[in-house]
């Protein structure tokens, strides 16, 4: 079976500012006619400008699930089954505190019965959307949303800082039981057509890393819904690509999956086809406080 090579430039997310790293050697990949490249957009794309810089909205203490739910990341479907997920979910019980990721000023609080948010009216219940003195890699400013919340504890035009106390866990507007939803907006509050990755966003836990990727096909576009699976010997994870209209990739990275929160180790990752064989293998190493980028080019 003919090998395909592989080119390798890593982007390392190093506290919490955005470095280029140098190349490293090419390696062999398994399957043939696919390849992977791990790459960065050019220094000439991007000015150094802080990213994982948002906290977890949910306290880091035993007893709370600060962990994003894996069962419906953003971008996902739930194998079909629910609607195109805008953000992601920290499930919790009902009445457990919500904190701001990053200090800013409330520029919505309330339910959402007469103002749509979503797509939708009521499609958040009780929610609240701060503004941030951050910017996205484009220069655009970033809002953090707060969804399905019980209690709001804010007002409109309020100054936070960092980690005060917005609300509480509920299950208002579409809510299937009682979660936080946590978005990452850019540009237009609301807009929830402009959302990004939150795990983009969120700061690394203390020795993780995260991996960020696109997947195309050979003419450069972008393929959506595939599977993938990136395991160690002691983790497996699946992730589905996403975009299209609801939802997209960061206009600089282009990434089309995020998986984050992984311990440093060497991982595989498999892009799977619609029966489940594996179409593309290789390996892709995650340090603590980095996001390794990769790009995987299947031959379809």
């Amino acid at each position: 079976m003919p090998k395909m090579g592989i080119h390798c430039r890593k982007l390392c997310l190093m506290l919490a500012f955005l470095l280029a790293c140098p190349l490293v050697a090419a390696q062999d990949a398994a399957i043939a006619g696919h390849q992977m490249r791990l790459t960065a957009p050019t220094s000439a794309d991007i000015e150094p400008v802080e990213h994982n810089v948002l906290h977890r909205p949910i306290q880091l203490l035993e007893g709370y699930a600060h962990w994003i739910d894996r069962s419906y990341a953003y971008g996902g479907n739930a194998m079909n089954s629910r609607p195109v997920h805008l953000g992601v979910e920290f499930v919790n019980a009902r009445a457990t505190p919500v904190f701001a990721a990053k200090a800013g000023r409330v520029v919505f609080a309330g339910d959402d019965t007469e103002t749509q948010l979503g797509p939708q009216l009521d499609y958040y219940g009780n929610v609240v959307v701060l503004a941030h003195d951050i910017r996205s890699l484009r220069g655009r400013r970033i809002y953090t949303l707060y969804g399905h919340l019980e209690a709001v504890d804010v007002k409109l035009g309020q100054v936070v800082e960092d980690l005060a106390r917005l609300g509480s866990v509920g299950s208002s507007g579409v809510a299937i039981g009682p979660h936080l939803h946590f978005e990452v907006r850019v540009g237009d509050p609301f807009d929830f057509r402009q959302t990004r990755n939150p795990e983009l966003w969120l700061q690394h836990y203390i020795d993780r890393g995260l991996i960020a990727g696109s997947l195309r096909n050979q003419d450069g576009e972008p393929i959506y819904g595939r599977r993938l699976t990136v395991r160690s010997d002691t983790v497996s994870r699946d992730v589905f690509t996403y975009g299209g209209e609801v939802v997209s990739g960061d206009p600089v990275w282009r990434e089309s999956f995020v998986l984050a929160d992984l311990r440093p180790d060497e991982y595989e990752i498999l892009v799977l086809n619609e029966r489940g064989l594996p179409v593309f293998r290789d390996s892709v190493q995650v340090k603590a406080y980095r996001t390794t980028f990769v790009e995987i080019v299947l031959d379809e």
